[in-house]
C-alpha cells in the first residue's frame, strides 16, 4: 500500500546559494543552484522517510 503525503518545499536565495526547507518534516538543505536545493531536499527527505519520494514536492514556492 502506498500512502501519500503532500510534502511542500519552500526555496529561499541566499547570496550565492539557495537554501530549501520542507517544513513538514523540518529538514533544511541547500544548493548552488535551485534545481540544487531542491534534489538535496528530495534525497534528505527520502533518508528521512525510509523510502522514495515518488510523487515529489506537491508544492514548491520560491520567495
Amino acid at each position: 500500500m502506498t500512502i501519500f503525503f503532500p510534502f511542500s518545499a519552500t526555496i529561499r536565495q541566499e547570496e550565492d546559494f539557495y537554501i530549501s526547507i520542507c517544513p513538514e518534516a523540518d529538514i533544511i538543505c541547500k544548493g548552488i543552484t535551485i534545481e540544487e536545493a531542491i534534489e538535496n531536499l528530495k534525497k534528505e527527505m527520502e533518508k528521512f522517510l525510509g523510502e522514495e519520494l515518488s510523487q515529489g514536492f506537491s508544492k514548491i514556492t520560491f520567495y
